[in-house]
Formats: C-alpha cells, structure tokens, sequence
C-alpha cells in the first residue's frame, strides 16, 4: 500500500494577508520534505476565488515541487476537470511529467462549489459525464501518438499531444467524492477510483460497488485500484486525538465542509448548510482517523486488508512517516 501526502488547499493568508509568496514557498519546501520522509507521492488541490485566491492551477505548483525533488510522484488531488478542455488538461500534464522526468500523476474530480463554474462560465449539470469522457480523452492522448475521439461532449479527429509525455499514459485517478454515484461512474468506466474521507464501512461498502461494477462491465482486477483520503489524528490518548480533530473542524473543515455543498448523499447530490448534527455531517466527522497511534495502525491495516491500494493522509507528516510508515514497509 503506497502512502500519499499533499498540500495547497488553503494558504491561510486570511490571518496574514499578503502571505501568498510564502505560501507557495512552504508548498515547495513540504514537497521536499515528503519525499525525504519516504512518501510515495505529493498532491495539490484545487478550487477558485477562495478567500485567499491560493492554488488555482495546481499543475503549476506542482512544475515548482518537480524542480526541486527527483523521486516522489506529484499529482493533483484533486484537479476539476470539467473546468478545462481535456487536450488542455492533457497538455498541461504532459508538460509536467516532462520536467518531472515521469512523475506526473493526476487526480480528477467533477467539482462541486456553483461559484467556481459559475465564475468561468461552464456548465455544472453534465460535469459528470464530462469527467469520463475528459478522462478517456486524456488517457488517449498520453498514450497515442495520434487519437480520435467521438463523445457525447467531447469529438477530436486525428488529435496530437505535445508535448510527448515520459509516461504513456499519464496515470489517472477519478476522485468520486462520498457518493456511491462516483463508485459507479468509475466503475463503468474502469478508471482507478479515489474515495474521498470516509469510514471503514462506507469505504468498504462503495470499493466493493466499485469493483463489482468494474469486473460486470469486463475490466480487468489489475485496472480497478482504490485509493482514499484520509485525515489522521493521533494522540497519546483519545480525548486528546479528539480535541485534534476538532481543532481541524473549529479551524478549516466546518467552513469548506458546511458551506460549500461538498457532502453529498447516496444519490450524489450536495448538501448545503447542513446542522452539526445531521447524520451525513456526523459520518464525516467519524472518518477522520482518531485514536492511539496503536489504534491508527490497526485501522490502516484494516484497509491494506481491505485491498485499497493508497492512503492519501492528512496530519503531521513527520510523525505519521516516523510512526506508521515503517509498519507498512517492513516486507
């Protein structure tokens, strides 16, 4: 099981303003540390008009983290695709993996937040349909010298790529939210599927939807990898791992997580404003991994058990790669 860490959705100039310099600077340098630290990839996030109009276009921080590490994989996580044409997307990727000399790796989601397609004019109500399509897009023009391409939104007729990309093709994961919605969608479409924070249950229940939608439709096991995102709070006992956790909820999550419409029910549509006592807003708290490092460990094992093939983590990188990662890589 690989192990993903990553930056760059906030850059808390709210609090100093004019910090964006620095922002990008500490990305850069987490970047190098991650990869020091035995990670195996480095992402970036992606929204608009934030607060404090930090990582709009993560390909291009990412091309500064590529400069200055040389192993680690630098993917976003994840890009809105349906925000951009998929040869856009396409070459921007490519250009990153030729200056990361193959590194490149890209997580695509379909964006939630109205604002952001409203504020550059694009659809939101096929972005579904579009994510597929741009990711079957994508995969051909990084694989083929020379492509065609008949979609429901998307046509291309003897297309070409440049740059060529070292890695043919680029690999793509469909970042498909809490929602047994995006389980489907990838499944049918056999694309690696990224689970956003969820529990244990939830995280079993929508990779085994996943894989048995994959395998019915006539993909391959090998091509049907999960990943998941994952928050971890680890204290020297529960109460204090609990109080971590609602530190990030106090201090970042309840204002992107409320707000924005970012949860969604098992049909796949948003839910705005939710109350902190709504069942849904409740099973997101109870996925953020809180506990004894003992306890974490174990859980994590539970998903290696599970099949899930990455674990995204969110926390203090240095003491999850002190602690938990030599327990994962001692074969």
């Amino acid at each position: 099981m690989e192990f993903w860490t990553g930056g760059g959705l906030s850059s808390r100039s709210r609090v100093m303003p004019g910090s964006l310099l620095g922002g990008y600077d500490a990305y850069v340098r987490d970047a190098v540390e991650a990869e020091a630290l035995g990670f195996d990839a480095y992402g970036a996030a992606e929204h608009h008009f934030m607060y404090d109009s930090f990582m709009p276009i993560p390909l291009q921080a990412l091309a500064a983290a590529a400069a200055a590490t040389s192993r680690i994989k630098l993917q976003t996580g994840a890009m809105l695709q349906p925000l951009y044409d998929p040869i856009e997307a396409a070459e921007y990727a490519a250009t990153l993996d030729v200056i990361s000399n193959g590194r490149a790796s890209l997580g695509l989601g379909m964006g939630y937040r109205p604002l952001e397609f409203d504020g550059l004019a694009t659809s939101k109500k096929t972005r579904g349909a579009r994510l597929v399509e741009a990711i079957q897009v994508i995969s051909l023009a990084t694989s083929r010298d020379e492509f065609s391409y008949e979609g429901r939104h998307y046509r291309y007729d003897r297309a070409r790529l440049s740059p060529t990309p070292v890695q043919r093709p680029i690999p793509i994961w469909f970042c498909g939210g809490t929602s047994i919605a995006g389980a489907t969608r990838a499944g049918k479409a056999g694309i690696p599927y990224w689970i956003a924070n969820s529990t244990y249950e939830r995280t079993k229940l929508m990779t085994g939807e996943y894989r048995r939608i994959g395998r019915e439709a006539g993909w391959p096991e090998s091509q049907l990898k999960v990943a998941a995102f994952k928050d971890v709070c680890i204290g020297a006992t529960i109460p204090e791992a609990e109080a971590q956790r609602q530190y990030l909820l106090d201090a970042f999550y309840d204002e992107h997580i409320l707000g924005y419409g970012y949860l969604v029910d098992d049909q796949g549509n948003h839910l705005y404003n939710l109350s902190k006592d709504h069942p849904i807003y409740r099973r997101f708290v109870d996925s953020i991994f809180c506990g004894t490092l003992d306890m974490v460990i174990e859980e994590l094992k539970r998903y290696e058990d599970l099949g899930i093939d990455a674990v995204y983590m969110g926390g203090d990188r240095r003491f999850l790669a002190e602690k938990i990662l030599p327990e994962f890589r001692r074969n």
